[in-house]
């Protein structure tokens, strides 16, 4: 028996982790999406006075990958959620490989995702800024991961999943 505080618990990993996964999957049908109506916006405009050129390029060039990234971990993520709402016993270990493996995830999506700002900058002096941001940004889903694991890992959590 799975002492009621932690079922909460694992009930709240579990369906925010569902969570997590639709808002990937919406981020994915953005960058999917986005693309094509720059690609609208830059037809109705006149080619010598396309303020939006450089964006446009730097979007469309990391979007596919953004997307398929996002897709498919949302996509496992939302599985995973749901198996650990029912408490499948492959469960935990997915969650702990899923919590891994955001940090690669957000290494790769790092570059797709920042390099329209970088455009939007020119150059300027924001972008050291930016990219100062998205370093904190990697510290910080480490250390989240870390926090994450530090419960995940408890002997009671695992036995939940036995």
């Amino acid at each position: 028996m799975v002492d009621p505080a932690l079922a909460r618990r694992l009930e709240m990993t579990g369906w925010s982790t569902v969570l997590l996964g639709i808002v990937c999957a919406v981020l994915a049908a953005i960058q999917a999406l986005t693309p094509i109506l720059l690609e609208h916006l830059a037809a109705a405009l006149d080619a010598a006075d396309d303020p939006t050129r450089a964006i446009r390029e730097s979007w469309s060039a990391g979007a596919g990958t953004g997307a398929w990234v996002n897709g498919l971990f949302g996509a496992a993520l939302i599985v995973i959620g749901i198996a650990v709402s029912r408490r499948a016993r492959w469960a935990h270990g997915a969650l702990t490989v899923s919590c891994w493996a955001s940090i690669a995830v957000l290494a790769v999506l790092a570059k797709p995702t920042l390099a329209p700002f970088f455009a939007m900058a020119g150059g300027s002096e924001t972008s050291g800024g930016m990219l100062a941001a998205g370093a904190a940004l990697l510290v910080a889903q480490v250390a989240a991961v870390l926090w994450f694991l530090r419960f995940w890992r408890k002997p009671e959590v695992r036995e939940a999943f036995r």
